[in-house]
């Protein structure tokens, strides 16, 4: 069967991500760090129909787009840095370390204006912050791959974290109580809402831009696929970290990543393959009651803290209602 798109089974969480804290005094009085060694890396992976191409990156042509939605933090905003979330290195130098700990191995010194995500980012995940050691908070974060040195996301469509390459993980500190190192980057809310600029977008950004329901346009399924890690969200309709429910602008070429959550209530998933054009949302009541737990490096169940795993559930795209306009004929399998 086709591997889970975004999830590398089992060792992607427990891999060892970075952690990094401010270690000394720069002479202008900012944080700085010393030096560090290799960095850890893993794959970003969605499955790819055999015979395809490169990803796409670019925009879905969707027949109806949303108007854009003003942006919103939508009720329970959090005071906790959500996962899918964008921030800047925000200091002079920042530690980024294997595990949560200012005694874990240095990866790598991050210079101000790095541009990082924070983990998990849909379906790719290795590590859960806020986690309270040394002094520090600490939060799993992913370097990001595009963009400029200025802090700043590429424009949407293009995704932050690239499909089908490797990026570098870690854990750094964000903060020691009383002094922030890093900050918010703001969202980037698209004007035209369709599908290929929601894939583009991080999953906080759906959380921020998306105040009521959008219409989504795309292929339905994941031809193939297999899901291979145990259910470690609950409850598991809105938060399974392997779901294969899939939306995607062209299936022949790639899968996703956008994943749809559907109701235990209804309604039930289309046929795969479908063409629909679907009525989704974000901060379903739901979210409220999830909780979680997940493996850190050294293969510990660790729970997951109840404000990042809510507002994971929080940033999910649950499905309104849907509308079959037509069969993907090119649909893979299908």
């Amino acid at each position: 069967m086709r591997g889970l798109p975004g999830v590398l089974g089992t060792a992607l969480l427990v891999v060892a991500a970075c952690s990094p804290e401010i270690v000394s005094t720069a002479p202008s009085g900012r944080p700085s760090a010393l030096p560090s060694p290799t960095a850890g890396v893993i794959a970003t992976g969605l499955p790819l129909p055999s015979g395809s191409d490169a990803p796409s990156l670019e925009p879905s042509p969707a027949a109806s787009p949303s108007a854009a939605p003003t942006p919103s933090t939508g009720p329970g905003t959090l005071d906790v840095l959500l996962p899918g979330s964008a921030i800047e290195v925000n200091v002079a130098e920042l530690n980024l370390r294997r595990r949560p700990s200012t005694s874990a191995q240095r990866i790598e010194i991050l210079k101000r204006g790095q541009v990082l995500i924070v983990s998990p980012y849909d379906a790719l995940w290795f590590g859960f912050g806020p986690v309270k050691r040394d002094g520090y908070t600490w939060y799993p974060v992913m370097k990001l791959q595009t963009g400029d040195a200025d802090g700043d996301l590429p424009a949407l469509p293009t995704r932050p974290i690239l499909i089908g390459t490797e990026v570098q993980v870690g854990w750094i500190a964000s903060d020691d109580g009383e002094r922030s190192y890093i900050r918010a980057v703001p969202p980037r809310c698209p004007t035209t809402v369709d599908l290929g600029n929601v894939e583009g977008m991080l999953a906080a950004e759906r959380l921020a831009c998306f105040g009521g329901p959008i219409v989504l346009e795309g292929t339905y399924g994941c031809p193939g696929c297999g899901a291979t890690l145990p259910p470690m969200i609950d409850p598991l309709w809105i938060g399974y970290q392997e779901s294969l429910d899939f939306l995607s602008v062209d299936a022949s070429n790639q899968i996703g990543p956008i994943v749809l959550r559907f109701k235990p209530g209804g309604p039930s998933s289309p046929a795969p393959g479908s063409i629909i054009r679907a009525t989704v949302h974000v901060d379903d009541p739901a979210a409220q009651s999830c909780s979680g737990t997940w493996f850190n490096a050294a293969g510990d169940v660790m729970a997951v803290p109840t404000v990042t795993i809510v507002a994971y559930c929080r940033e999910q795209l649950v499905v309104d209602s849907y509308e079959v306009i037509g069969t993907d004929t090119d649909f893979f399998g299908g």
